[in-house]
């Protein structure tokens, strides 16, 4: 049978080939231009996303700069204005976008005219104040006020920022009472100061301070223990630019960026640079947003970017375009065998490429990751290096299953070998340390911060110094909370602690010996003094006495004489004035109290200032060297009466009180400035110190209450007043 065989267009297999593969390389130009805008977003979140994360942590960041200035108020309770400088001034160098970083103290409206007057002690013009019409006034009665006591810089805005109520910006007390009841940092939303011409938006950041030993569980207890609070104030475009400059995230073309502060109606643009984000409308524009909250306020970021390429998707049309030389030379390859081959070996360096290009990226892929790890290999190794130097162990441990974690150090200040997985086996350790140990986790447990000098015996039976620091680790459920710390070895410490308070023990004793060596010397001196001088000087007027009587009225020799008795009379004088500077003899003949009571009625003598003593009647027997002391603090004190205070009337008073020796030396006229009682130089006063001291008292110098000196010994009864000879 015949079979009549159908008969193709010889171009119809080519036609077929050129429908298949558009089809197929419109399928795949879909399929890349998808995959480009996928790109295209992922690279802008990411971008996005480390920017907003940049931020984020750097307002973290100066919430952390504020618990710093809140630990020295913690640790070391309430600090001078000088400490306060020295802590923060180095912060405020470091870190210039901060305007100001202060202490301010809560004053109840009942303590603000004692409050204003213990200030003036050292500000003159101090008093309580508020901002009107840019100017300070003084701020109206309120039930409470929140006054800048210490500031640095000491300006805002170019005003004296000390003895401002912070309470009159209603931004700042609403802050103040977040962080009052929360106990944590709390920041203002964009602030601007009253009454101060416009300035860009500000942000304030305070933090309370609590009373030592207060109960702080609840917020009525919280608000009951503060006593004040420490503040940072900056603007806050200067802030977020600083953030993003220090980590090198400027302008960058094709994305703009704004920050919010605030929520709802009170939300306000703090920081923005590119265009105006809220005008673009276009299709092409991405955009990325994340909230979150810092101290206590909702921040916003906001960023968007136009397409990274600016000429759209250029692979998908590459591969549209290639799609379609290949449909046409797939239909050229049936009617021309020699294109086929030429497409072939196109097709295959194309593909070789596109390996080589993906093993390229995976290889610096690769080469990153090795890096990263690098990094942290090395991070170990600093920081294990910095504890041992240092001799400081930290720890971890969780407080649901009792699961410990030391680092090497760590074992080797409590004395063991290092563990392969750093878990500590405690039964090793003796039981006192062990005991030590757990009382320590306890304390840590209740209080959820605790701090403590202890001392521990290691397995090998030697004894070690410790500083223990924990806190139970914040934010986390009560079954699943982790108490961490740190081990700091002092034994060192301790040892030059010793060491050195035996050489101030041996200083003083010897200082005391060689005030006694100089007292004798004195004594010696003036005694030879009276012996020998003053009877040379007695017989020199017996003998020009004599003369006298002989000679009579004669013209000439008359008045010789009379001017040498006059001579001899004033060096007796002076004898006699020099042996009481020397050594008093009624401090010998009489003792101390009659000493001092001389000694007053010779500065009344000498320079008309009155002086009232009332010395007790019951007062204990002085011995010659401690009463010598006692006499010459006496003196020291008259003496600087007598050169610098202007006084007219002086009160001293000795008496006893509860097993102690009191003498107080009061003036009416100026009293001795604080910067001359810390003076190096000062020898005067610093002799006075170390007599005392020697003889187991204290000496206070101050403003008395006649508005002059008052110089306070407080003596103990002790064996050294009595035996020192």
């Amino acid at each position: 049978m015949y079979r009549q065989r159908f008969s193709f267009p010889s171009f119809l297999p080519a036609l077929l080939c050129l429908i298949l593969g558009l089809l197929a390389t419109a399928a795949l130009h879909s399929w890349t231009r998808d995959q480009e805008q996928a790109m295209e977003q992922l690279i802008f979140d990411r971008r996005a996303s480390f920017r907003i994360l940049t931020v984020r942590q750097g307002l973290e960041e100066v919430m952390e700069t504020i618990e710093d200035v809140n630990r020295v108020f913690a640790t070391f309770g309430p600090i001078s204005q000088a400490q306060f400088h020295a802590f923060v001034g180095p912060l405020a160098q470091t870190r210039p976008f901060f305007n100001s970083i202060s202490f301010l103290r809560l004053v109840p409206h009942a303590e603000r005219a004692a409050y204003e007057s213990r200030m003036r002690i050292t500000h003159p013009d101090f008093e309580i104040s508020d901002l009107k019409d840019g100017k300070p006034v003084r701020a109206a009665d309120r039930d409470q006020y929140l006054v800048v006591e210490y500031l640095e810089p000491g300006t805002i805005n170019g005003l004296a920022g000390t003895g401002f109520d912070a309470l009159m910006e209603p931004s700042i007390s609403q802050a103040v009472q977040r962080a009052t009841e929360t106990g944590e940092a709390s920041a203002t939303a964009a602030l601007r100061y009253l009454f101060v011409p416009p300035s860009p938006p500000r942000l304030a950041v305070v933090k309370a301070i609590y009373r030592e030993g207060m109960p702080l569980d609840t917020p009525e207890a919280r608000r009951a223990a503060v006593y004040g609070y420490t503040g940072l104030g900056m603007p806050i475009g200067k802030l977020i630019q600083k953030i993003l400059d220090d980590s090198g995230l400027g302008p960058m073309n094709g994305m703009d960026m704004a920050v919010y502060v605030g929520h709802g109606s009170a939300q306000a643009l703090a920081f923005q640079y590119g265009e105006n984000m809220e005008k673009r409308t276009d299709a092409t524009v991405r955009t990325a947003s994340q909230s979150f909250p810092i101290g206590g306020v909702t921040w916003r970021v906001d960023v968007r970017g136009a397409d990274i390429r600016s000429g759209g998707q250029v692979g998908s049309w590459l591969v549209a375009l290639f799609g379609i030389l290949s449909s046409v030379m797939a239909a050229v390859y049936l009617r021309t065998q020699g294109s086929r081959t030429r497409h072939i070996h196109q097709l295959v360096e194309e593909r070789t490429a596109a390996l080589h290009a993906a093993n390229t990226q995976l290889s610096m892929d690769i080469a990153a990751r090795e890096r990263v790890e690098g990094v942290l290999r090395r991070t170990e190794r600093s920081l294990k290096n910095a504890q041992r130097i240092a001799h400081v162990g930290s720890w971890e441990m969780d407080v649901a299953n009792g699961w410990q974690q030391w680092s090497d150090e760590c074992f080797r200040i409590f004395g063991m070998e290092p563990e392969v997985d750093n878990v500590p086996v405690l039964s090793r350790l003796p039981g006192s340390t062990q005991a030590m140990w757990r009382s320590f986790l306890a304390d840590v447990l209740d209080g959820a911060y605790h701090a403590c000098e202890m001392v521990i015996t290691r397995p090998d039976g030697t004894v070690r110094h410790v500083m223990l620091h924990a806190e139970v680790a914040e934010g986390q459920a009560a079954s699943g909370r982790t108490i961490v710390g740190t081990v700091l070895d002092i034994s060192e410490f301790k040892q030059v602690e010793t060491e050195l308070r035996r050489s101030q023990k041996s200083l003083r004793e010897l200082g005391g010996h060689q005030e006694r060596i100089k007292e004798n010397e004195r004594q010696r001196i003036a005694r030879e003094i009276h012996d020998e001088l003053g009877g040379v000087l007695t017989g020199i007027k017996a003998y020009v006495s004599v003369a006298s009587s002989r000679v009579g009225s004669d013209a000439q020799a008359a008045p010789l004489l009379a001017e040498a008795m006059a001579q001899a009379d004033a060096a007796l004088d002076t004898v006699r004035r020099v042996i009481a500077d020397l050594r008093p003899s009624v401090l010998d003949q009489l003792g101390v109290w009659e000493a001092i009571e001389w000694q007053a009625s010779q500065l009344e003598a000498q320079t008309g200032v009155h002086c009232h003593c009332v010395i007790a009647p019951d007062l204990p027997v002085i011995g010659a060297d401690a009463g010598a002391m006692l006499f010459r603090i006496a003196q020291e004190a008259l003496t600087n009466v007598a050169r610098h205070a202007q006084a007219t009337v002086v009160d001293i008073t000795v008496r006893l009180d509860h097993e102690q020796l009191l003498l107080d030396i009061e003036d009416d006229g100026t009293a001795i400035p604080p910067e001359r009682l810390l003076a190096t130089e000062s020898w005067g006063l610093r002799g006075m110190q170390e007599r005392a001291l020697y003889l187991g008292g204290t000496l206070s110098i101050g403003k008395g209450a006649k508005q002059g000196t008052l110089v306070s010994l407080r003596l103990p009864l002790s064996v050294k007043l009595a035996a020192i000879n």
